[in-house]
């Protein structure tokens, strides 16, 4: 009798396949053959899980956002404000190794879903999560005293949502404005018109009170 196969555990895998030959050797060897031989099958035995490779592409992105959150929740359940902030972006801003890695496949599917409105909508649906967080974390951060009541929360919000499309952009193309430095440095500069010395006392905290932030 053959054996019955699991269909979404083997289109996890087929991902899972895909993110790895992609940190591994890079976005542009990560081509369907190069799934299929890691995986030792045809190509064809693919599309038997997916409609083609942009699928493949799509689901690998909505696992990196599936990782990102769960990473997000793990850095800001103790924390509020400013700390909480710097907590999730670093869990977004290609700043370490594999948020870098991750900056690539999340580029390469932004340039598939130009053409593709089910891939476009799942964009809208991560900018408008992440925004409504950052929103809370950047209130919470009035409320504390650590950014001026005169602070555009709304504004900043979405000045922080283009900065983390950016660089993830900067860093697909490996310029000079991607190194961790300019990324955290900017992301200060736009909040620093309305921080007051609790907020710089804030950040200052949560850089110095994770090794994560030792390098910085």
């Amino acid at each position: 009798m053959p054996k019955k196969i699991d269909r979404e555990a083997r289109r996890a895998q087929i991902v899972r396949t895909y993110l790895k030959i992609a940190a591994r050797d890079g976005l542009e060897s990560t081509t369907s053959r190069a799934v299929a031989n890691e995986l030792g099958v045809s190509t064809g035995s693919l599309w038997h899980y997916f409609a083609g490779f942009d699928d493949v592409v799509f689901r690998a992105f909505q696992l990196i956002f599936d990782r990102t959150n769960d990473r997000i929740a793990k850095g800001v359940a103790e924390h509020t404000g400013l700390c909480a902030l710097w907590e999730m972006l670093e869990e977004i801003l290609p700043v370490g190794p594999e948020t870098e890695r991750e900056a690539f496949v999340v580029v390469n599917f932004w340039g598939r879903a130009t053409s593709k409105p089910d891939m476009a909508q799942f964009q809208t649906e991560v900018t408008a999560q992440w925004r409504r967080q950052i929103l809370a974390h950047l209130q919470e951060a009035v409320d504390a005293g650590e950014l001026t009541p005169a602070a555009p929360a709304a504004g900043l919000a979405d000045i922080v949502m283009v900065l983390i499309t950016g660089f993830q952009v900067e860093c697909a193309l490996q310029t000079t404005l991607a190194s961790a430095q300019r990324q955290w440095e900017t992301i200060h500069h736009c909040l620093s018109a309305w921080l007051t010395e609790t907020g710089t006392g804030a950040i200052a905290q949560a850089s110095t009170s994770s090794p994560r932030w030792a390098d910085r």
